[in-house]
């Protein structure tokens, strides 16, 4: 708070005692010019007068000095043009006649009327006797040398007077100078204290306030404005100090309502989603049961209306985690050719009851597999699809997808053409379209639209993703789901869901052990030998990602079967990921998912029982390990073709791994942490999809590093070192395929 002198001295009145001290100090230097240049100007008119009277003395001299010039010769003119010097002085009418003709002329010398009136006086004294002896007593000379000498005393005296006065206005001036220099100091120190003054409490103030001012915009509410200075500034300081405090309440709201909306959406995620699993899962048992016609008309209804609605509880869901920021993407290798047909199924039959014309165009050089959230790409597509499916008539409803390869990743282009009347802009926008430009922006792309009135438009979805070594043909095992009986561990809380993947998995003809509880589950692998683990998030005592934590870091002496997580959302994707799981399915079990996840387990366990003895464990190395991997994706009657481009996918994984490496290197050089991420996160997945694990998890390790520890250095060193027996390793396998094809 301000204190008394702040509270006195406002920026009103410094600024008013500022001008009042300005305007006194002009006042004083006035006052003293005025009376100053006063006092000059009266030595000066002083000095006027001596210089006129110096000027007449001075003519006055040079006038008896004339007087005292011989006669010259009569007939010569005067030195200065007028009456001649040789006129006698008792001539007078000579003299008269001398100065009339001077006066003609110009202005008559006082030598020649001082020559008159000595003549007129000897024509007047004429026959007197006295004034003749008065005349003849007259000396010229001696008369000049007394005028001579009284004009030399006048000038004398009037130069000393002349001296003074220049003395006394030269004091004059100096007083003056001086008198305006001590006036002028103190005035120019009592404006430079007054200037520090106005610093100290202005100047600082504001600063106070431009400091407080800052840090609230960057977030730090916690610290009000701390002002002592001027009454107004202060003022501002306590109001802006309440208008932080009603910000950070809001704030406080804010966070607390997004953290009830994020709750909330979780509640939904489960209590909504859960039972419309359940219907779409049982009414897919149903459907594969022997009905009749008008019940599998019914049961096909409800499936359907059952999937729609859960596709619309999503597409909700997935809008509200994008406008709290909440949504998370999940990146696992998908195909773009699957992921588009997929996406047109919802929208085939709405195209065909309409004749339209459905197809889809990878264009050439467009990667067949990458990595992504293929759930979301496909929720775009599906919703552009359906807003071109409607908006056409006749003709036909194209999706062409191109690639392009960029630093931070493969952006890929989806472009939905229709050929309807073309939709204006300001009627484009609807929930789906909306839905599909959120998804897109985080996906690090957008959507845009070129519309042709009367043609047809063009809707463009940019994405990108990740580029993933594996081609489409591996990492999905030709072999029959149904063909080989597997013993199954199902871990999972929900009892709807549990029964269905029961079902589901008892139709395949394999035997199933169903729990609810982690620490059991863990029990379980330890004291059976499993074909295949399926494990929930949300289990008893122990949750998914810990028990496969457990079982990874205590591997039974049977051999680790294939742990599978069931996921709903990407959080337990990561979750799961992080604990290292051997893949993931969604929520709800899609059949067709679960067949390849069967089939996979099949031929792990066909090498398993090949091997007589467990897999390469951790303690194996990592050469065992990644040969191991290689003979579960290869199968035991893979084909020579299967075989070569097996091979050709790891001669390629360990070309690409020295580039990679050296992109990391400068990647932390330069401290991109976000693309030293996505390159680990990259060359975590690949490694470890090729049974690199020891090499996935320090790619797994470094990814962590980047987002929380800048201290990277020696997990690039660690990665530098088992990159050369990774690599050497795929390389000799490779040659082996090759000869073995």
């Amino acid at each position: 708070m301000p204190d008394v002198g702040d509270r006195i001295w406002s920026v009103r009145r410094l600024l008013r005692a500022g001008v009042l001290l300005t305007l006194a100090a002009v006042a004083a230097l006035a006052v003293t010019g005025f009376v100053r240049n006063s006092e000059s100007l009266e030595a000066h008119a002083e000095l006027q007068r001596s210089g006129e009277i110096v000027k007449r003395i001075i003519a006055l001299r040079a006038a008896v000095e004339g007087l005292a010039a011989p006669p010259a010769d009569p007939a010569a003119p005067a030195a200065d043009g007028g009456m001649p010097t040789a006129v006698a002085p008792t001539d007078p009418e000579a003299a008269a006649a001398a100065l009339v003709n001077r006066s003609a002329a110009a202005p008559p010398a006082p030598t020649d009327i001082l020559r008159f009136r000595v003549a007129e006086m000897g024509r007047l004294a004429g026959s007197d006797p006295v004034h003749r002896a008065f005349l003849q007593r007259i000396d010229p000379a001696a008369d000049v040398s007394v005028l001579r000498a009284a004009t030399d005393g006048m000038l004398s005296h009037e130069q000393i007077l002349l001296d003074r006065r220049i003395g006394d206005t030269g004091a004059v001036a100096r007083t003056s100078r001086w008198m305006i220099v001590w006036l002028a100091v103190p005035v120019a120190g009592l404006v430079l204290i007054a200037g520090r003054r106005v610093e100290r409490r202005f100047v600082h103030a504001a600063d106070q306030m431009t400091a407080a001012a800052r840090r609230a915009r960057e977030g730090d509410l916690a610290h009000p404005a701390d002002v002592r200075g001027p009454r107004e500034l202060a003022d501002m300081a306590a109001t802006f100090n309440v208008a932080m405090t009603d910000l950070a309440r809001a704030r406080d709201e804010a966070n607390a309502a997004t953290a009830a909306g994020s709750a909330f959406l979780d509640a939904m995620n489960h209590e909504v989603r859960a039972p419309l699993t359940a219907v779409t899962g049982m009414t897919g048992l149903l459907l594969e049961a022997d009905l009749g016609d008008r019940q599998r008309e019914l049961a096909t209804t409800v499936h359907d209306s059952a999937a729609a609605l859960l596709a619309v509880v999503d597409d909700l869901l997935d809008l509200a985690r994008i406008e709290t920021g909440d949504l998370a993407l999940d990146r696992r290798p998908f195909s773009l050719r699957g992921c588009v047909r997929r996406a047109m199924d919802p929208v085939a039959a709405a195209a065909e009851a309409k004749g339209l014309h459905l197809a889809a165009h990878l264009a050439a050089g467009c990667p067949e597999r990458v990595r992504g959230d293929d759930v979301r790409v496909r929720r775009i597509l599906t919703a552009l699809l359906r807003r071109a499916v409607a908006a056409t008539e006749h003709g036909a409803v194209t999706v062409s997808v191109s690639a392009l390869s960029r630093p931070e990743g493969l952006e890929v282009h989806f472009s939905i053409r229709d050929t309807g009347l073309g939709v204006p802009a300001e009627h484009r926008p609807d929930p789906g379209v909306l839905l599909a430009r959120g998804l897109a922006v985080s996906m690090g792309g957008g959507v845009t639209a070129e519309d042709r009135p009367g043609h047809g438009t063009t809707v463009t979805v940019t994405v990108l993703l990740d580029e993933t070594p594996q081609p489409d043909g591996f990492g999905r095992v030709p072999v029959d789901g149904r063909k080989q009986r597997l013993l199954v561990l199902v871990a999972e809380d929900d009892p709807v869901d549990q029964r269905l993947i029961r079902r589901l998995l008892e139709r395949r003809g394999h035997r199933v052990l169903t729990l609810a509880d982690g620490e059991a589950a863990v029990e379980a692998v330890q004291r059976d030998r499993y074909d295949l683990v399926l494990l929930g998030s949300g289990l008893l005592v122990l949750d998914g990602p810990t028990a496969t934590r457990l079982i990874r870091a205590d591997p039974p002496v049977h051999g680790v079967p294939r742990i599978i997580a069931i996921c709903s959302d990407s959080e337990e994707r990561e979750e799961f990921a992080t604990a290292g799981v051997d893949g993931m399915l969604a929520r709800p079990v899609d059949p067709g998912d679960l067949d390849v996840v069967l089939a996979t387990a099949a031929a792990y366990a066909d090498v398993r029982l090949a091997g007589a003895g467990p897999l390469p464990g951790p303690d194996d190395g990592e050469p065992a390990m990644i040969r191991a991997c290689v003979e579960v994706i290869a199968g035991p009657d893979a084909e020579p073709a299967d075989r070569r481009r097996l091979a050709e996918v790891l001669h390629n994984f360990a070309d690409r791994l020295p580039g990679l490496l050296d992109r990391m290197d400068e990647a932390a050089a330069r401290g991109d942490t976000r693309n030293l991420a996505r390159l680990a996160h990259s060359l975590k997945a690949s490694s470890a999809t090729l049974g690199a694990n020891r090499f996935a998890a320090l790619c797994a390790d470094l990814e962590d590093r980047a987002h929380h520890d800048p201290a990277t250095t020696d997990v690039l060193h660690d990665l530098h070192e088992r990159a050369r027996e990774v690599s050497d390793t795929m390389e000799t396998i490779s040659r082996q395929l090759i000869r073995a094809s």
